[in-house]
């Protein structure tokens, strides 16, 4: 059990930290963390990801090899290795379907979710058959982990070094082309004049009126332009993501280490 244990804990950094490498592609109004996501979580895995990775190797990785034993005992023969990887997934693909009726994520993040609990799931689940078969093998799981952080690392950087993978900005916008009609999708609209007036209908927080906005397109990097609207008895600061075509104004209204950002587009 130790040995699938600690493959959780080894999966679920590497985990981390392919996340962070695609994250650097992906449209955000803030930057992201990028591949120190990795090592942002370390901290958090040693005080607790011990608990949690017995949990899921009783809940879900020992069951996985119990059940790829049971089914290829009455099919294929006596323990058949990939009969692992085919339970791990089906497992995963109901997890997910669980999940995503109750989250409600959305397409591209149930898929995410599948995809990586499935791997993540796959792989303990083979060391743990690995170990029970041939003895502890904690030394070459962390081996086998500090390797693939080596290789996760070396092709991402590649990726994005070469321009295999763009790395994302937000688009420069000035004022001039910040005039126009936003709209959150819901009803919602904020309509921005080029001669300074704003005007709200139905936003967040029930925002409606008459005001004011400006813009601060000149801050150190991309990802610092603000754009400033006072309307009666509501204000909003929002940041610019999306593409030049097709820009976005965010609103965090979440908390400093969980936001949520409400969005319009135009």
């Amino acid at each position: 059990m130790a040995t699938g244990a600690v493959a959780v804990c080894v999966g679920t950094v590497l985990a981390f930290e392919v996340y962070g490498f695609a994250e650097l592609a992906m449209d955000a109004p803030t930057p992201p963390d990028g591949p120190a996501r990795a090592l942002l979580v370390l901290p958090l895995l040693l005080c607790f990801g011990g608990p949690f990775a017995v949990l899921v190797t009783l809940l879900l990785t020992l069951p996985t090899v119990s059940a790829a034993r049971w089914v290829s005992a009455r099919t294929t023969g006596p323990d058949t290795w990939w009969w692992v990887p085919v339970v791990a997934v089906a497992a995963m693909s109901a997890v997910a379907a669980v999940v995503g009726a109750w989250w409600r994520p959305g397409a591209g993040a149930s898929v995410l979710l599948w995809l990586t609990g499935a791997a993540l799931l796959t792989g303990a689940a083979l060391l743990a058959r690995d170990a029970a078969l041939r003895g502890r093998r904690l030394l070459r799981v962390l081996g086998y982990g500090a390797l693939a952080a080596v290789a996760v690392a070396a092709i991402g950087g590649a990726a994005y070094a070469t321009g295999a993978v763009t790395e994302y900005r937000p688009p420069k916008a000035d004022a001039a082309r910040l005039v126009g009609t936003w709209s959150d999708g819901h009803g919602g609209t904020l309509r921005l004049s080029a001669d300074g007036t704003a005007r709200a209908e139905g936003l967040r927080s029930d925002c409606t009126g008459v005001g004011t906005w400006s813009s601060e397109p000149d801050g150190p990097t991309a990802w610092d332009q603000l754009v400033l609207t006072e309307v009666t008895d509501c204000s909003f600061d929002w940041r610019i993501s999306g593409t030049p075509e097709h820009p976005k104004l965010n609103h965090d209204y979440g908390e400093v280490d969980d936001p949520h950002w409400y969005t319009l587009t135009r």
